[in-house]
This record gives C-alpha cells, sequence and structure tokens, in this order.
C-alpha cells in the first residue's frame, strides 16, 4: 500500500511506468518525515544565526540616534539588544563548552 506522502507520491508527469515508492534516507532523516531531506536543505546554520544576533544587537543600539525624545525607547532598545548581545554569546559558549561530561 502506498504511502500519500509527497516523498513517495509519483514524480514525473504523464504515464510513466516507475514510481519511487522507497523513501529516502539521509543522516538519519527519512524524506517520509522530512520530504525536503532529498534536496539537502536540511542543516542548520548557527554561524548565521550567531552573526545575525550580533547584527540586531547592533542595529537596535543604532537606532538609539534618532528623533525620539523620551528615554522609555532607549532603555527598551538597550535591554533588547543586550539580550540578543547576551542569546548570540550564550551561543557560542554553548557550542565550545562540552555539556556531555
Amino acid at each position: 500500500m502506498a504511502s500519500n506522502s509527497p516523498a513517495r507520491q509519483h514524480r514525473g508527469g504523464g504515464d510513466v511506468a516507475h514510481r519511487d515508492d522507497a523513501a529516502v534516507v539521509v543522516n538519519g532523516v527519512s524524506s517520509d518525515d522530512e520530504p525536503s531531506v532529498e534536496w539537502g536543505w536540511h542543516g542548520h546554520y548557527p554561524k548565521v544565526a550567531r552573526f545575525a544576533g550580533f547584527f540586531v544587537a547592533a542595529v537596535m543600539l543604532i537606532m538609539l540616534y534618532g528623533n525620539h525624545e523620551g528615554q522609555q525607547e532607549d532603555v527598551w532598545l538597550i535591554v533588547l539588544a543586550a539580550g540578543f548581545f547576551a542569546l548570540s554569546l550564550g551561543a557560542i559558549i554553548r557550542s565550545r563548552t562540552s555539556w556531555r561530561r
């Protein structure tokens, strides 16, 4: 009995006699669970995520120079920028520290 998952659906068009009913397994991930595993789009980008956190923190600090008059906006920008910076720094520290000791 064939499954209706996108990974097991008929590939191609028209009256093609060949069907790919076997699931593809890449690095322990089955195409039945994640159909995109065949295309190779199953990686994580930790360096990009860390860089993005630092970049967002820098942009928030740059936003301190604006046309606002009150200090409430400054406090929020500084606290949120510090939060993004701390999360990005924490991700770097966790990636270098072995928690399996």
